[in-house]
């Protein structure tokens, strides 16, 4: 009776194939002329494992020995070839995929990652194809092998390219790359590198992020394709150095790891020289600057929106979307805006948080449709900030005769996330705005982005804006946008910068025309409605007492004299008798009014 490993051994030799007995549960065998060595079936033992000689049956046998390897294998190795599968407690994972040779492939090849083996291809030696042996982390536990099918073997011209492209995806896994900054980096370097076809880098650098980052917001295959799309610009970011201190790895191995599925330029490095600058012969010659006649400050807005990088901030539902557009179409069309003349120029509003539908329906309820448009870009078409955007905006630019402003609502969309280990959020943030700031002086234009305020616990100020100190160092102007609580407070819009003097301004929301309209000095209104709050209580206040308090002012009005609003009756109050708007009465504490005094008193 033939047994099954003989049986076996008939089916490959029938095939063409060289067989190695071996010897039970093992690698080896007796014999040490085995590779030159064309055995028979009768060679073979009824309990040898079996193997076949690669040089002497003409295969490769591209051998997947990490879970990565094996992995990547079945997407990108073709499945109509021979292959053999490692079975271990009922887990069948293909790990042997053979191809024709046909000289393709001289000598063994085993790519190591920190001294552990990814995938070795071999033309030389055996594999075994029959039998058990022990797995290399347990001796205990047996490793069976099966053929997945009885397929010929193929011959596979690019077979090279797709081992190392296996192997790069598999040491890349054991980063930690994102699928924010970390994609884009890795991306831009592949582009760099390689002659892969946009559906290849989508492809792999997809493949990469599902096992990297497979919670992240940005870990789908729209998003990658987008991230793909919007990144065909070469930055100053995508290089192998920069990717490298991005993940934490050493530069030297990352280097070597893109050279295997592409080529690294000489020029690809650091110049590490030292520069050397006479600041005698730099320095400024002051008295011919002196004498200089420059070009006057530009602007937007007339007196508070000056040119430059300016951020305008607000709470959630401040209407900061519906002002800067209005903002958008004024300069666009040379209209006022709260009060102020603009300066008409060419306009671009990104709205990266907005559906066509939306902007459609806010500039109709606007009363804009048949003004001038400006141009309005949504967030699908819009490349993050170091990754593409500042170059397309440099483009927009140049093809415009007189650009004026640029919107960017929201800062967040296209800010790319960072690691921790990219420096402190004021490295990252100065990082990040350098460029777009940079375009913004250099084209003497306003760029305004929109962002959010912070939950921090600091006074309503410039302050709570959203993110780290260097984006407010960065910009030439500040804006904070207040809608008031509708009760106690005025809408307010409050600006400071380098080249405006500070303001506040009290504005009023209307909502049938969905915009704010201005209304004066925030402070000289207040101090106005103050005022004549305290001579409209102490006018019904008298028919009852000849001197009054400021509690009694409080009271009147339902709060208490150490609430915030009590408090500031009081100071009204000091303040009024200290400009001989009331009268000291007889008491300590204690006011009247003049009694030739107008209540109606206007300021």
């Amino acid at each position: 009776m033939i047994t099954k490993v003989k049986s076996f051994a008939k089916q490959i030799v029938d095939q063409g194939y060289n067989i190695v007995p071996l010897f039970p549960n093992a690698k080896n065998t007796h014999d040490h002329n085995w590779i030159n060595k064309k055995y028979s079936i009768d060679d073979v033992l009824d309990d040898s494992n079996l193997g076949i000689n690669l040089g002497q049956s003409n295969l490769i046998d591209v051998d997947l020995d990490c879970p990565f390897a094996v992995h990547f294998g079945k997407l990108w190795l073709p499945s109509n070839t021979l292959r053999l599968a490692r079975v271990v407690k009922d887990r069948k994972e293909i790990t042997h995929y053979f191809f024709l040779n046909n000289q393709s492939l001289n000598d063994n090849d085993v790519k190591k990652f920190k001294g552990n083996t990814i995938l070795e291809h071999r033309c030389k030696g055996q594999t075994v194809i029959f039998g058990q042996t022990p797995m290399k982390e347990d001796n205990n536990v047996m490793v069976s092998r099966i053929w997945v099918d009885e397929k010929r073997p193929i011959f596979l011209d690019n077979l090279q390219s797709l081992v190392n492209k296996i192997y790069v995806a598999c040491v890349l896994c054991m980063y930690d790359i994102g699928a924010n900054v970390g994609a884009l980096k890795l991306d831009s370097c592949i582009m760099r590198y390689t002659d892969w076809t946009d559906t290849e880098r989508e492809d792999f650098i997809w493949q990469i992020v599902k096992i990297t980052d497979p919670n992240s917001r940005d870990c789908t295959k729209k998003k990658m394709a987008n991230h793909v799309r919007s990144n065909n610009k070469e930055t100053k970011n995508s290089g192998y150095i920069s990717f490298a201190n991005h993940i934490g790895a050493d530069e030297k191995e990352i280097k070597n790891l893109f050279a295997c599925i592409g080529s690294i330029p000489s020029s690809d490095g650091y110049e590490k020289t030292k520069s050397i600058v006479d600041f005698n012969n730099v320095s400024l010659d002051m008295p011919t600057l002196i004498k200089t006649e420059l070009p006057p400050m530009k602007w937007a807005v007339g007196g508070i929106l000056p040119e430059g990088f300016v951020c305008l901030a607000g709470r959630p539902k401040a209407m900061k979307s519906w002002t800067a557009l209005k903002m958008i179409y004024c300069v666009q069309n040379g209209l006022d805006f709260l009060g102020h003349k603009t300066i008409q120029g060419d306009a671009i509003y990104f709205g990266l948080e907005d559906s066509k539908r939306r902007i459609k329906d806010r500039v109709q309820k606007l009363g804009f449709s048949q003004l001038k448009q400006p141009q309005i870009v949504l967030g699908g078409d819009v490349p993050y900030l170091t990754f593409g955007f500042e170059e397309c905006l440099d483009n927009w630019i140049k093809s415009k005769e007189n650009p004026r402003l640029v919107v960017i609502d929201t800062l967040a969309r296209i800010k790319p996330r960072v690691s921790k280990s990219s420096g402190t959020a004021y490295d990252q943030d100065n990082l990040l705005m350098n460029g777009i700031q940079k375009l913004a002086v250099q084209n003497n234009l306003t760029i305004v982005f929109i962002t959010h305020l912070s939950k921090a616990t600091q006074d309503y100020s410039f302050d709570k804006i959203q993110g780290s100190v260097g984006i407010q160092g960065m910009t030439d102007a500040m804006w904070m946008l207040d809608r008031g609580d509708g009760a106690n407070s005025k809408a307010s819009l409050k600006g400071r910068g380098r080249d405006i003097l500070d303001f506040e301004y009290a504005l009023n929301w209307d909502n049938e025309t969905m915009s704010y309209t201005f209304e004066g000095n925030l402070v000289e209104i207040n101090k106005h409605e103050n005022r004549q709050e305290i001579l409209n209580a102490m006018k019904e206040l008298h028919k009852e007492f000849k001197e009054i308090r400021p509690k009694d002012v409080a009271k009147y009005y339902g709060v208490t004299s150490n609430s915030k609003d009590g408090r500031r009756m009081s100071r009204t109050m000091q303040r009024m008798a200290e400009q001989f708007e009331l009268s000291k009465g007889s008491k300590y504490g204690t006011y009247i009014l003049h009694p030739t005094k107008d209540v109606g008193f206007v300021l």
